[in-house]
């Protein structure tokens, strides 16, 4: 056993809020070509975990209330523990640490591990700092200031590190990649309370790659969300999110790999998860406090191992719990934990390829030719059409409403390939899986959506639905989404049982422009976690809907200033940074967005028409897997497809990256003058 007598540097200079971060990653990022320091299994919507815990470490080894805990990707296991001043690890199935980080702590309660073996530990109760010990250090380098101790530590993709500061209820973070000690708010006031800009003693934090931070707001009994660089927050359980859980105290928070919730309920002494079917109790489930091995005292944090058993520190039981996962079947589906994807079984085939539809990742300064090919005409596409799909593999599918057809053009070709009939009566929209299942809208008269199942020309009922599904989707848990923009509400239904009826994911059934309420809403898009996008075109806005969430946030148009005026937008699309591309159906344009804002990109003169570079009421978009878009131009009776021109992240200018005390000389030199450049140069 390696005992570590680091010491450390104490610093007591205030910390001082900056306006401003960057976020520059380095070979120090958590992830890399490899992954994540942590682990997010994939878990299925019946994954179960043994409810009695084994015990891996008690009071004889952790000490009394052992706080933080860490499995890495190695799944080596770290334990802050609180009474002993100290932090051990532990291999894989081993019970000696191999090493115990013990010099200079005082009372540490978190720990975060990267990927090259950096470990970061809370020193925030005596000396109002981070600490960091390299890989095989005996000394420790200190990275942070705090005000008290750190309740929660992370550090994300592009290594900032994150800070629940409980004391002063506010999560705070700032660059690793800078010298400075210097923190930026990333949520929370210094105030206590409970609306969506304020926390009250957060515990465990979470980051995920979009840097979305997930709190666990625990005296508000909740979970909350802040989206990236946003200071209000979405409640995504507990207190103010009906229909997900009660919580009583949550104190830890992490993600599997699906975007899925997994908290400590710490006062409820349970182990909460979620899925695709809600939220459900996995370990602890009797609520009552104490001592066997299907009891929990004051669960304070957890992690998974990269096979998906959960550790918790039982803190009141002075104990680490290991609880193993005992299945993870999905219903017709193997799981391949080693490479981490789907495998088909021979039967009711569903991959899931990690994407549903094609998201480019496009840079800041992306541009397309703004001349468009025509596509298809109303020849082919039909008068009126609505719905266009492309594949992964590049195959065009378009609803055509005049003939009551899908038609369908393999990548390269002019003409079309095949063309399905079935019993459609004006179908809109459409979407097709990765294993080539079709999914089209039969609800204007038939109150229902139809499956052509791969190579087949015989369509199936898959959902029961109140109207026209002007909006078509299937996420990649295998749940299909149809916006019914007759009765305002966006509906679904999971495609791997045999029921065809469906539930409300978005609106009531009433008009109303209030966040619960929809007003014809028309594009829909279910993005990796889950999140529920509604272009809800009445309102001239487009709304965000967090997974298991009926209040939307709204993302752009209407009430949002500072982002685009919208007229009554329908299509609606992701690319692969997260970021919106709309139809914007009533000013003949489309609208993309990126990390400067909003901007349009074609039609841009607002004017209708039939030119190259005009479109006339555009309804529907899509990318292919080259960047190119494809836009249903209704007024014109025609597909128009936009090229991509250029896709280069390189600027053709300087960003230098300074320190917040960065000084230059106040006398300049002269490199040109007047006999070079002229009088008055610009």
């Amino acid at each position: 056993m390696d005992v570590v007598n680091g010491t450390t540097s104490m610093n007591s200079t205030p910390s001082v809020p900056l306006l401003t971060s960057t976020h520059e990653p380095n070979s120090t990022n958590v992830s890399s070509s490899t992954g994540l320091s942590y682990n997010r299994p994939k878990f299925s919507a019946y994954a179960t975990w043994s409810s009695n815990g084994v015990t891996l470490f008690n009071v004889s080894t952790v000490g009394m209330y052992p706080w933080g805990l860490f499995v890495d990707a190695n799944n080596t296991l770290y334990v802050c523990e609180w009474s002993l001043n100290a932090t051990q690890v532990w291999l894989e199935g081993s019970t000696t640490p191999i090493r115990t980080i013990r010099g200079g702590l005082f009372q540490p309660t978190t720990t975060f591990v990267t990927l090259n073996g950096d470990v970061y530990i809370d020193n925030g109760n005596a000396y109002n700092q981070v600490d960091k010990w390299t890989l095989n250090a005996t000394t420790s380098v200190f990275v942070m200031n705090t005000v008290g101790l750190c309740c929660g530590l992370f550090i994300d993709i592009y290594n900032n590190i994150y800070c629940t500061q409980c004391v002063i209820h506010q999560v705070v973070t700032k660059s690793l990649n800078t010298n400075s000690n210097m923190w930026i708010v990333a949520a929370g006031t210094d105030c206590s309370g409970s609306t969506s800009n304020t926390l009250n003693n957060p515990r465990g934090i979470f980051v995920d790659t979009n840097l979305n931070l997930y709190i666990a707001d625990c005296s508000n009994n909740r979970i909350q969300l802040f989206l990236s660089n946003q200071l209000n927050a979405i409640t995504v359980a507990g207190t103010g999110a009906p229909s997900t859980i009660n919580l009583y105290n949550p104190s830890g928070v992490v993600l599997d790999a699906d975007g899925y919730l997994f908290i400590t309920d710490s006062s409820n002494n349970r182990i909460i998860g979620s899925g695709p079917n809600g939220f459900r109790c996995l370990v602890g489930c009797s609520q009552v406090a104490g001592s066997a091995s299907n009891q929990l005292n004051i669960p304070l944090t957890l992690s998974f191992d990269s096979h998906g058993n959960i550790f918790t520190t039982d803190a009141f039981n002075h104990r680490i719990q290991k609880f193993l996962k005992t299945s993870n079947i999905y219903k017709n589906i193997s799981f391949d934990e080693d490479v981490g994807t789907m495998i088909p079984m021979p039967f009711n085939l569903f991959l899931i390829l990690g994407t549903m539809i094609n998201q480019t990742s496009f840079c800041p300064s992306t541009t397309w030719y703004t001349n468009a090919i025509t596509f298809a005409n109303s020849s082919t596409a039909g008068t009126n059409v609505f719905g266009i799909f492309v594949s992964i593999n590049n195959t065009v599918y378009v609803a055509n409403q005049q003939t009551n057809k899908v038609v369908v053009w393999f990548e390269g070709s002019i003409n079309p390939d095949k063309i399905l009939s079935g019993s459609l009566n004006t179908p809109y929209d459409l979407f097709v899986t990765p294993l080539g299942d079709i999914y089209v809208d039969n609800g204007a008269s038939n109150g229902r959506v139809d499956k052509f199942s791969f190579n087949s020309s015989i369509s199936t009922s898959a959902m029961s639905v109140p109207s026209t599904c002007i909006g078509i989707f299937v996420d990649i848990s295998n749940t299909l989404y149809c916006s019914t923009f007759t009765t305002n509400q966006v509906v679904k239904k999971w495609l791997n049982d045999n029921v065809l009826t469906s539930t409300i994911v978005a609106g009531n059934g009433t008009i109303g422009s209030t966040a619960t309420t929809l007003n014809t809403p028309v594009g829909i898009f279910v993005d990796a976690q889950v999140n529920l996008y509604v272009a809800d075109s009445g309102n001239n806005r487009i709304q965000m809907f967090p997974v298991g969430q009926l209040t939307g946030i709204t993302l752009a148009g209407a009430s949002v200033p500072g982002t685009i005026t919208l007229n009554l937008p329908n299509g609606i699309t992701l690319d692969g940074n997260g970021y919106l591309f709309i139809a914007d159906c009533f000013n003949h344009r489309i609208i993309g967005s990126g990390p400067y804002g909003f901007r349009c990109l074609f039609g841009c003169t607002t004017i209708s028409g039939s030119a190259s570079n005009q479109l006339y009421y555009p309804t529907s978009l899509r990318f292919d897997s080259y960047g190119n878009l494809y836009v249903v131009d209704r007024g014109n009776s025609r597909v128009q497809k936009f090229i991509l021109a250029s896709n280069s992240c390189s600027l053709s200018y300087n960003q230098p990256t300074f320190c917040y005390n960065a000084l230059w000389y106040s006398n300049a030199s002269t490199f040109a003058s007047s006999t070079t450049i002229g009088t008055l140069p610009c």
